[in-house]
Parts: structure tokens; C-alpha cells; sequence
């Protein structure tokens, strides 16, 4: 007798999702361990408290949404969105496009990344690859991806985390630019009058 195991409409979603999540770390953790490495880790005591306290409040429903998804999607289920299928769809392409983003940045960062809005004490001011266009590019492919991520699932734990990790990235930033300010005064200065924070300016392009 022949017995059928009933297709699962979440696969295709789901290895997506797996397969992005191993190359944002793939992409990110060597590169961050070998900047500590070399140059010592940043404290982040001089962040904002409040950014780590949200941030370990948002990141455990966040990550148990995701992991709940790949393992069984049943469990996640009644934060489900009715997505149309073609709609999530475009989950694929914009993980794609945010991973690209992710690793051009790090490739241009190199020794400067750290997890921190402290710069590094012999950190570099990065205009090149896409510091050209945007000031925060680690942050634009981080929106990108909870974008797909949001798609892929169609979850609202996942949306609401995700749009809430964002939000406080972007309202760090404003510290990390003063500190950056700081260290390289006018040429970041001027540096800010033709980027963009998170999406190029219309004619930031730097000559």
C-alpha cells in the first residue's frame, strides 16, 4: 500500500529561514571574534542601559518565535498571519538582498565592527563600499532582514520583535554618532552632511 506524508506548505519558508539565519552568523560572528582579537573587546557598559535591558526583553520571544517556527510550525501558529503565499514569497529575494548587504559591509568594517556605539580606540572613519551611501549600513541589512524574516514567517511575535529591535538600534545610533562625532569631529561632520542614516540621501554621494 502506498502511504502519502502529507506536503509541508511551510518547508520552503522554513530552509529559507534556517539557511539565512547559519550565514548571518557565518558572515558576522568570525568577523566580530577576530576584531576583538586584535583590538580587545568594547565594554558595552557605555551604552545606554536602557538599550540592553529592552533589548534582552525583546530577543527571547524574538528567537523562541523563530526557533518555534523551524521546529514545528504548529507551535507558533496562533501568532500566524494570513500572509498570501505570493506576499511571503518576497521573504527569499529580500533575505538574499539583506545578506548581501550584510557581508559588503562587514568586508569594508573589517577591525572597526564591534557590539557597541563605542568606536574602537584605533578605529578608522569607513567611507567606502556602502559607508558611501548610508552611515549605519549594519542597520539598514538588519531592517532588510527582519523584513524577510517577517515574511517568511508571517508571524506577529516575529513582525513585533523584529520592528522593536530595529527601533532601538535606530535610536542608538543617535549615540553612536555623537561618540563617532567625537572621535573624528569634522570629517564626520561632513561625513553626516552627504549620507544618509539608514538609506542613501538623493544626493549624498560622495565624490
Amino acid at each position: 500500500m502506498l502511504i502519502t506524508v502529507p506536503a509541508d506548505p511551510e518547508l520552503p519558508f522554513r530552509l529559507t529561514l534556517a539557511v539565512m539565519i547559519i550565514v548571518v552568523v557565518v558572515i558576522g560572528l568570525p568577523r566580530r571574534i577576530r576584531a576583538d582579537r586584535v583590538g580587545g573587546p568594547v565594554s558595552i557598559r557605555n551604552d545606554p542601559r536602557w538599550f540592553w535591558i529592552l533589548m534582552a526583553l525583546l530577543g527571547p520571544p524574538l528567537a523562541g518565535a523563530c526557533l518555534g517556527y523551524l521546529s514545528k510550525p504548529s507551535w507558533v501558529e496562533f501568532a500566524q498571519v494570513n500572509l498570501p503565499r505570493a506576499i511571503r514569497w518576497c521573504g527569499v529575494p529580500a533575505a538574499a538582498l539583506g545578506l548581501g548587504l550584510f557581508e559588503w559591509m562587514f568586508r569594508h568594517l573589517g577591525l572597526n565592527v564591534t557590539s557597541t556605539a563605542t568606536p574602537r580606540a584605533d578605529a578608522a572613519l569607513v567611507t567606502t563600499g556602502p559607508y558611501r551611501w548610508v552611515r549605519h549600513p549594519m542597520y539598514s541589512a538588519t531592517l532588510i532582514l527582519v523584513v524577510a524574516v517577517s515574511l517568511l514567517t508571517a508571524n506577529l511575535i516575529v513582525m513585533g520583535g523584529g520592528v522593536g529591535m530595529f527601533s532601538l538600534l535606530a535610536a542608538r545610533s543617535r549615540a553612536e554618532e555623537e561618540q563617532l562625532r567625537k572621535k573624528f569631529g569634522e570629517a564626520y561632520r561632513r561625513y553626516q552632511e552627504r549620507t544618509g542614516r539608514f538609506f542613501p540621501k538623493a544626493k549624498g554621494v560622495m565624490p
